[in-house]
């Protein structure tokens, strides 16, 4: 995060992507789109995933999303946080497709699971330690409802801040940092609980953190 002059105005604190959304809002820069999607469309998939979608319908929703983006860029001009933005409207598109496939289905039944892909890194414990750390951790990630799930999987996995975070799960951010706060203290304690240093914890669940 940086501060920035485009065109003129001091802008605070802006990321790289939302700079890059900045130049294809005003200008239709097919580049500045390009930076977009392949900055985002990896992690917009495996959130699909970990929703609990398959991987052609998040492919579908993925192309989608940002074919909307696209032809009405100047309808969003509103936008500020694009990263937020692309999150909610995926998840958004995922559960619409879904609703098609299921008529019957509605949207709680669609959404009521989240499941976070557990690993180790095996050049810091050995392997019989893994497989018991993975375990744990799993039995860890049980334990929380699915919007802890949720919000540990897109603060910690994604990246996203909190006021991103409570955009996508259509909270305010106060909300979302409690819940951010309770998840964690759960998983602090069971870590405390099941001597699991915590640093370790954090590499099975995210080992890009």
């Amino acid at each position: 995060m940086f501060s920035v002059t485009l065109n003129g105005p001091k802008i605070e604190w802006m990321s790289l992507i939302d700079l890059q959304w900045r130049e294809f809002i005003e200008k239709g820069d097919k580049h500045s789109f390009s930076v977009i999607y392949n900055n985002r469309v990896d992690d917009l998939y495996s959130y699909g995933i970990s929703l609990g979608f398959n991987k052609e319908l998040c492919k579908d929703a993925i192309q989608d999303t940002f074919y909307k983006l696209y032809i009405t860029r100047e309808k969003l001009r509103h936008v500020d946080n694009i990263t937020a933005y692309l999150f909610m409207t995926f998840k958004h598109r995922l559960i619409d497709l879904k609703k098609i496939e299921r008529r019957d289905e509605n949207i709680d039944s669609i959404t009521d699971s989240f499941t976070i892909h557990v690993t180790v890194l095996e050049e810091i414990i050995d392997v019989e330690d893994s497989e018991m750390v993975k375990k744990k951790v799993t039995s860890l990630l049980n334990s929380l409802t699915v919007n802890q799930r949720e919000i540990v999987y897109l603060k910690f996995m994604v990246g996203l801040h909190h006021r991103e975070i409570a955009e996508v799960l259509s909270i305010n951010e106060e909300s979302a940092r409690k819940l951010l706060y309770r998840a964690m203290e759960k998983m602090r304690k069971y870590a405390s609980r099941e001597n699991i240093p915590e640093k370790l914890l954090l590499f099975a669940l995210f080992p890009i953190v």
